[in-house]
């Protein structure tokens, strides 16, 4: 009896395909939770850090609305936001 190497490859791989779907899945609902909530809280402090306002992004461009919206010049999405009662920066789930 042969075996197909196909077979085998794809009954070796198919774990692994589903343990970083899984994982990819999760790391994407962190982001959508974060980009639909007004504020997230700060680990240090425990303040509310707003996720709504007048923001500039790297670039220069500045528009206001929810942080986690694609800037409409460079494309890019801002990677930490920064606590104004304590001062530290936390970084922001990644899409």
């Amino acid at each position: 009896m042969k075996v197909d190497p196909d077979l085998v490859l794809l009954a070796l791989a198919s774990p692994v395909y589903c343990a970083r779907g899984i994982f990819r899945a999760i790391r994407r609902g962190k982001f959508w939770r974060a980009s639909y909530t007004p504020r997230i809280t700060c680990r240090n402090c425990g303040e509310d850090i707003s996720l709504v306002g007048l923001w500039r992004c790297g670039c220069g461009y500045t528009y206001k609305g929810h942080l986690l919206r694609v800037c409409p010049v460079c494309k890019g999405l801002p990677r930490m936001v920064r606590c104004f009662s304590c001062g530290i920066t936390m970084k922001l789930p990644e899409p």
